[in-house]
């Protein structure tokens, strides 16, 4: 009976559909994959390095995954473009547009890395992570090092870009899988051969992708993508006004949500101190594991609403909406399970090495519900190309975050900056489905339509 149902519930509708419920599938194996190796990866790193170099090394990853947005949004305009011309089947056009990208990409990168060596010399990193000078030697080496990492990895992380557009966001997952798999064997043999060092850990989190991604440029282009190769012949300058049209707006949403969701670690260490900032990851990364879920069956209908527009059929986005929401629905009883079983799980999970307060779970169960109620929305909105009121709400709450969060957690203490996430959530979660159904119904006008 069951296989039955899976049958007829993977291999039956238009070919779009059956495309986007089987990436889903499979994306679900590799994600569950990849989730439990970030669960265990936190009691691992946890035992190899106090908590307060933990949060230490938590704090200094956010500010490296800004990196991942000085892309301009570029990526965001190349799985946009790259869609449609898939659903057209233009292989010439979609040839120039990852070529572009490619050469921007790698020229915004290197530009990057000479200014970011040019002011590193200046920059006190034990000021800005409020961490003592002597708990990581040459810490500035090791940021510069790392940096260098990143932006390689946001270079060749187009090749994932790539297969997401071609509504194969399985395939993507595989690679990043690979990379998290290698990086936990790599946690672990350093564990039982060395003392516990920032300097490690910071290595392997960032090398480790940077190496995977570099083994993928070539094998992504000498197979299925053979014809996307990236060329200089095939560079048209011309086009990047197409890319970044819709990149630039992608991009100021980008440094938008940097500073509503990235931001609250660096506010967490230097209002409460960088131990603090470890019960509260350990808290958001509980969550993620829903977040991750949800995640893996929205990523496709970006691509998939994309080709759907473009070819006029409201019909199926309107389809696809409605089972989102029935998936949300489920996933909102899951973070109920989890906040009620939330004790048991810690203790298993990180033992007594950070107690984790009940309101802080509470607190977060209700922002994440808030956020997956809104990414719902937002991601069938990106599919589209309505940009320009998420862009306008996202930047007044970008504005108004920080000094929110710093406000309240020096009023609230950790609670605040959970708080203050869950109220720059609030706009969002009310704008963004009213905008789609306006859209849907034909009756966006002005910046409802823009």
């Amino acid at each position: 009976m069951i296989s039955k149902w899976i049958t007829l519930y993977f291999f039956s509708g238009d070919v779009r559909s059956i495309r986007a419920k089987r990436n889903i599938l499979l994306s679900f194996i590799i994600k569950g994959a990849s989730i439990l190796i970030s669960l265990l990866l936190v009691p691992l790193t946890l035992n190899y390095l106090s908590p307060y170099e933990y949060g230490v090394w938590l704090t200094l990853s956010s500010i490296l995954t800004w990196v991942n947005y000085f892309d301009i949004g570029l990526a965001n305009g190349l799985r946009n473009k790259l869609s449609v011309t898939f659903a057209n089947g233009n292989r010439s056009l979609g040839h120039i547009y990852v070529s572009t990208t490619f050469f921007l990409l790698t020229l915004i990168m290197a530009v990057c890395f000479l200014l970011f060596l040019s002011i590193q010399p200046f920059i006190d990193w034990s000021i800005i992570l409020n961490v003592a000078p002597e708990t990581v030697k040459n810490l500035n080496n090791v940021i510069l090092v790392a940096f260098v990492f990143f932006c390689l990895s946001l270079v060749f992380k187009l090749t994932g870009i790539i297969l997401i557009a071609d509504q194969r966001p399985a395939t993507n997952d595989l690679i990043t899988l690979t990379g998290s798999a290698l990086s936990l064997i790599l946690i672990y043999i350093l564990t039982r051969t060395t003392e516990g060092s920032l300097y490690n850990v910071i290595m392997t989190f960032t090398a480790v992708p940077a190496f995977i991604l570099l083994l993928s440029y070539p094998v992504l282009f000498a197979t299925r993508y053979r014809y996307l190769k990236p060329s200089v012949k095939a560079i048209r300058l011309k086009y990047s006004k197409d890319l970044m049209g819709l990149g630039v707006q992608f991009f100021i949403m980008q440094i938008s949500a940097i500073v509503i969701f990235s931001s609250s670690n660096i506010i967490i260490s230097q209002v409460l101190g960088p131990e603090q900032v470890t019960p509260y990851n350990i808290v958001f990364k509980y969550f993620s594991v829903v977040t991750l879920m949800f995640n893996i069956v929205i990523t496709p209908m970006w691509s998939a609403t994309t080709e759907a527009y473009a070819k006029g059929d409201l019909g199926w986005i309107n389809k696809g909406m409605k089972n989102m929401l029935k998936i949300w629905v489920l996933s909102v009883g899951g973070i109920v399970i989890m906040i009620g079983c939330s004790g048991f799980v810690y203790h298993l999970w990180i033992g007594d090495q950070v107690i984790i307060p009940f309101k802080l779970t509470l607190l977060m169960g209700i922002y994440s519900i808030l956020l997956l109620w809104s990414v719902c929305f937002s991601t069938f909105l990106y599919g589209i190309g309505k940009l320009r009121l998420q862009l306008l709400n996202m930047v007044i709450l970008a504005i108004l975050f920080i000094p929110l969060a710093i406000w309240m957690s020096k009023m609230m203490g950790i609670y605040g900056i959970v708080v203050a996430l869950c109220l720059t959530n609030l706009s969002g979660a009310i704008l963004n489905p009213i905008q789609f159904k306006k859209i849907l119904s034909k009756k966006a006008h002005g910046i409802w339509n823009a």
